[in-house]
């Protein structure tokens, strides 16, 4: 009877630790990427098992999933995976799962009780700040940046490797950052949502003299999908009774993971909203 009972503990073992393995919540999908034993396409609200097997269309194709635990996951095929094999984007969604680098210096940065700006360097960072939506307004400090018609803000960045000089417009001391504008030169529209290595530079007409603050990458958002996503993960957090302090708090730190640095009072009032208007 020993054997027996040992062989019952252990199935009964092994079912515990299946159980007990952590599932994923997909909260966002970039490109395409298909479960193998179904033959669909992973959605965002999906639920994916960590023994699942998914086929990835490409290295750039990706998931953003919520663990159990409400640990943070980018879902992608590295390299390493593949095998030798360029064809073979395959991987089990536990070896493909890699946790998010929490973005703890972003978060320090986060103040929306802030009036105004005195150092851009820290307010668009160097690594990626992004829009909500198609405009921000960047109300600057008066006595740190006296902006006129001669001393001025202009964004430096190239276009198909042509480069472009945008002077920022402003209504008195608030800079008014537009998409729009900003995509389109003389040098050709931009493609996508963001601009990579663009630098920032105080500048004054009369002597002609340019001071960098610093370079980034300028994302934008769009407002509409970035709604669906965050009303995908509310119920996840619903369902671990969070408060709705705790939500917003949930929403804005996923935020700055996934998508880096924003204006405060932005981000604020948009997961603000949200929160109080789910039903």
């Amino acid at each position: 009877m020993k054997p027996i009972s040992f062989v019952f503990a252990l199935i009964a073992l092994l079912g515990i630790n299946a159980y007990s393995q952590e599932a994923y919540h997909v909260t966002r999908v970039n490109g395409e990427v298909t479960i193998l034993s179904t033959g669909l396409q992973v959605a965002a609200g999906d639920v994916l098992a960590p023994d699942e097997f998914l086929l990835f269309e490409s290295l750039d194709s990706y998931l953003i999933a919520i663990g159990d635990e409400m640990g943070r996951y980018q879902i992608k095929i590295q390299e390493a995976q593949m095998n030798g094999d360029p064809q073979m984007l395959t991987s089990t969604v536990k070896d493909a799962a890699l946790p998010t680098r929490m973005r703890n210096l972003m978060m320090a940065r986060f103040d929306p009780n802030q009036q105004d700006i005195s150092d851009l360097r820290q307010y668009f960072g160097n690594d990626k700040f992004s829009v909500i939506g198609d405009a921000v307004n960047v109300p600057l400090n008066n006595q740190k940046y006296p902006l006129s018609d001669d001393k001025f803000i202009v964004f430096y960045y190239r276009v198909d490797d042509k480069p472009v000089s945008k002077k920022i417009g402003h209504d008195q001391h608030t800079l008014l950052l537009e998409k729009d504008k900003l995509f389109t030169s003389s040098a050709g529209a931009i493609d996508g949502n963001e601009i990579s290595n663009l630098a920032v530079y105080e500048y004054e007409n009369t002597t002609k003299r340019g001071n960098e603050i610093t370079r980034f990458t300028l994302v934008f958002v769009d407002k509409e999908d970035l709604l669906k996503e965050f009303n995908t993960i509310i119920p996840i957090l619903k369902r671990q009774k969070m408060s709705d302090d705790d939500i917003k708090k949930y929403l804005i730190e996923y935020y700055y993971d996934f998508y880096g640095a924003t204006d405060s009072k932005t981000i604020d009032s948009f997961t603000e909203q949200i929160v109080k208007n789910y039903q």
